[in-house]
């Protein structure tokens, strides 16, 4: 195999679902409390039991809605809501077909089409993993700090 080749395999298997490899399905958030010592309610997919600040909670990357009720007594409580975008990793998808028809651009036209094409089909299974599994999403705010305003 030639150094073009091996690069070239070393790219597709290194970037198929990239986000999942890197992310995973869930996302890991700080939350702190100015006082510290209250209560976190997860609403983000299946129920999980309450936290208490400062905590980390592990919110689902894959939800339509997902929130945070901060709860303390003698204050007014919080409500934390997440917002999703896409997560920077999903774009390692992209680097199999254009590796590919970097590959290809030295060869025949006709295998340089064939190159691309196995480059596209192989990114695109690794966007299909990282969508499935919902490791595509970033979720916003990546961690919560408030300050609880006293009743």
């Amino acid at each position: 195999m030639n150094l073009k080749t091996k690069t070239f395999v070393a790219v597709v298997i290194l970037t198929q679902g990239c986000a999942t490899l890197h992310n995973g399905r869930h996302q890991e958030i700080r939350v702190d409390t100015d006082p510290a010592g209250a209560t976190v309610e997860v609403r983000c997919g299946k129920q999980q039991p309450a936290a208490v600040t400062p905590a980390m909670v592990r919110l689902p990357r894959r939800v339509e809605q997902c929130s945070l009720i901060l709860t303390r007594p003698g204050f007014h409580s919080e409500t934390v809501v997440f917002e999703s975008s896409p997560s920077g990793w999903v774009w390692g998808n992209f680097a199999a077909p254009i590796a590919a028809a970097a590959s290809g651009t030295t060869r025949q036209s006709d295998q340089a089409f064939v190159d691309f094409f196995l480059g596209a089909l192989l990114g695109g299974a690794g966007l299909g993993v990282d969508a499935l599994t919902g490791a595509m999403w970033q979720l916003e705010p990546a961690k919560v700090e408030r300050r609880l305003a006293p009743k």
